[in-house]
């Protein structure tokens, strides 16, 4: 495979370039005039049909729910339990002690965060023992890669309080968001609803920390909206670790014709990040400064339609989308002298799917296409350009007692070099509280700008990075056990995962303190992660007001084989996660008033153990305000988790939220 060369800024005007821009939206302009002919035909209705299996569909009955878009393609209930996957909810997320996305993830089984500072400002999220630049963030559905660094994918523009869910992939992900998805994929939605919603909340707390946050969802007529804002800001809890963060979060949907058999489905989004980034990077600056934004939009269009033959129905499903993501970074080495030291980025990221879905009795089949661009305008890295190509075509449903779900797609990169990604998932149920599943995928990802180009005095790039590759099994089992008065939970899965021509940030050992060689990333020929994941969950059902109310264990152990030498030190790959034990417990201290204590050890391979306890609690003050408090990192311990940044010790919040709901069971719709 070539690695893409330079280019000038007179090549973003070739016609190349425009060729590349405007295909995407030719394309959907057809298509949307094309689908408009199909005048007629069964209306869809939108009532949830709760199956675990693709029904033979009666006489104009279609939902958009039928074929549940699991995360980013038309993915039916079988995904959900062929492999392993963590769900947490609006209501998961109020009563954890976290302010952000981030620190939300941080207490998924397997699940590796590792934060720079408060509240998210910036965060590197790896999946059982990969890096941030192997795991894939998708919002509503689109894919936040960002082709310049990974240290940005969870730069997020979603207020925490608009999150309606978020789904925890534990495995490459071919079947659900094709490449980029080397160790596993998070998918978090915040849909616009039927009902009329509103939240907002506010916090103080240490480190002059603040913040205030809100959302609204309404429907006006026969459009659903939903808008969400939020800011924070703190002096930081060490020198030069003062953020300022903004987020702006819009999305809507509504039907289209007589008939509403279409459906647009619109997502706009905006976050400014300023930070103080002292150890982020380097400890020879502790003066580093970095801003960032991102913007994104993106709009999605679904058409379905039934077609019947004798007393069989076929449910046909097309779907497409389109979403364009720019993001700007500045960093200084120096925060009040740029003329030291300073980069600018600017990328922009162009993309378009589409996808049919047929189902017809137990089996769906599923055909699609994607076509992306990324381009990049650096003071450092200089003007970057490639595309990607890929198709894909997937079978799943269900034959007598077995799940299944296989597909294989077809990956080019800059049009050279296809390369074949199958996927397998297979499960049974053995009882009804017993599942077993078992799942095979191959993953793959290009090297991003930074680690082909990027240059600084602690940093050096290789332009003759390879693509890395990855093999990927895993072996499950789930409980749903309900008896007497209560709901126990369990899992457990062995994964296994092997790299080729992994990429790792290394440098000599020096005996020089700080460490003077430069770190650089290379392939390393084969590195290999063993692991087992278990969760408990225990659901108590009581009839007095003070008790335990949920409680929740998850243990995840990694073990990784590489080739380094002693005298090599690595950034990322052999400082994966090894042992991680994460407790949840919620508790009803009153009728109203709840506890949720959260604890978490972490131990990363060649670093020491720590433990963190966290506290939230809730104190109704009626129907609609709470006053909150949240004690976090209640053990005062001392640990670092990203770069060189000590992580804060003991510190409190306290807030208040006010919520209104009008309906109880709105209807999202969630494509």
């Amino acid at each position: 495979m070539k690695i893409p060369k330079s280019s000038t800024l007179l090549n973003m005007k070739s016609n190349k370039y425009i060729f590349w821009m405007k295909q995407p939206l030719y394309l959907i302009l057809f298509l949307f005039e094309f689908t408009s002919l199909f005048a007629q035909g069964p209306a869809i209705d939108s009532t949830l049909i709760k199956r675990p299996i693709l029904p033979e569909f009666p006489p104009r009955v279609v939902t958009y729910r039928q074929i549940e878009l699991i995360a980013g393609r038309n993915n039916g209930p079988f995904h959900a339990r062929m492999q392993s996957i963590d769900k947490l909810n609006a209501e998961n997320l109020n009563n954890l002690p976290a302010r952000s996305i981030a620190d939300a993830l941080s207490f998924s089984a397997g699940v590796d965060v590792r934060q720079r500072g408060l509240s998210g400002t910036q965060a590197d999220i790896g999946i059982r023992g990969g890096n941030f630049e192997q795991s894939l963030i998708v919002v509503n559905g689109f894919k936040m890669t960002d082709p310049q660094t990974g240290h940005h994918a969870a730069n997020l523009p979603i207020p925490l309080i608009a999150v309606s869910e978020i789904q925890v992939f534990k495995s490459p992900t071919v079947l659900q968001f094709g490449q980029s998805a080397l160790t596993g994929a998070v998918h978090i939605g915040a849909y616009a609803q039927d009902a009329f919603e509103v939240k907002t909340s506010a916090y103080g707390g240490s480190f002059n920390s603040i913040g205030a946050q809100a959302m609204v969802r309404m429907k006006i007529k026969k459009y659903q909206q939903m808008l969400a804002v939020a800011r924070d800001q703190s002096d930081g809890h060490w020198y030069n670790s003062d953020f300022k963060n903004h987020q702006l979060f819009y999305t809507g949907s509504h039907p289209l014709g007589v008939n509403q058999r279409h459906r647009l489905t619109y997502t706009a989004a905006y976050t400014d990040r300023n930070f103080g980034a002292n150890g982020f990077y380097s400890n020879k600056f502790p003066d580093q400064w970095e801003r960032t934004t991102m913007a994104m939009a993106g709009v999605k269009h679904n058409y379905g339609w039934t077609a019947q033959k004798d007393d069989r129905y076929t449910m046909y499903q097309f779907r497409q989308q389109a979403m364009l993501r720019s993001h700007a970074d500045e960093f200084r080495l120096k925060r009040f002298d740029p003329t030291f030291y300073t980069n600018t980025h600017v990328s922009n990221v162009l993309s378009y799917e589409a996808q049919l879905a047929v189902s017809r009795y137990r089996q769906q089949f599923l055909f699609g296409l994607e076509q992306r661009l990324e381009q990049l305008t650096s003071s450092n890295l200089g003007y970057r350009e490639r595309h990607y190509q890929s198709a894909f075509v997937q079978a799943q449903g269900s034959i007598n007692a077995m799940n299944y779900a296989a597909g294989l797609m077809v990956f080019a990169y800059n049009l050279e070099n296809p390369q074949l990604m199958p996927s397998l998932q297979l499960g049974r149920a053995l009882s009804d509280q017993h599942y077993v599943f078992a799942n095979y995928s191959r993953g793959n990802r290009v090297p991003s700008w930074t680690e082909m180009y990027y240059t600084d005095p602690a940093n050096v790039g290789n332009p003759n990075l390879l693509p890395e590759f990855s093999h990927a099994a895993e072996l499950g089992w789930r409980l749903n056990q309900n008896a007497y008065n209560s709901k126990f939970q369990g899992n457990a899965a062995l994964f296994y995962r092997q790299h080729t021509n992994m990429i790792d940030w290394v440098r000599d050992v020096s005996a020089i303190s700080p460490n003077p060689n430069p770190w650089m990333p290379v392939n390393i020929a084969n590195v290999s992660f063993t692991g087992l994941e278990t969760s408990l969950q225990f659901n108590v059902k009581k009839s007095g007001t003070w008790g335990p109310n949920k409680l929740n264990l998850n243990y995840t152990y990694i073990t990784a084989s590489h080739n380094f030498t002693s005298a090599q030190e690595s950034r990322y790959a052999i400082t994966s996660m090894r042992h991680q034990l994460n407790g949840k417990a919620l508790f009803d201290l009153s009728e109203k008033v709840q506890l949720n204590l959260t604890y978490r050890l972490v131990q990363r391979i060649e670093q020491d153990l720590y433990q963190v306890l966290d506290a939230k609690i809730l104190i109704p003050i009626n129907a609609h305000w709470t006053v909150f408090a949240e004690g976090n990192n209640l053990s005062n311990t001392q640990y670092i988790e990203a770069g060189f940044v000590e992580m804060p010790g003991r510190w409190f919040k306290l807030g208040v939220s006010f919520g209104q709901k009008a309906d109880e069971n709105p209807r999202p719709y969630q494509f």
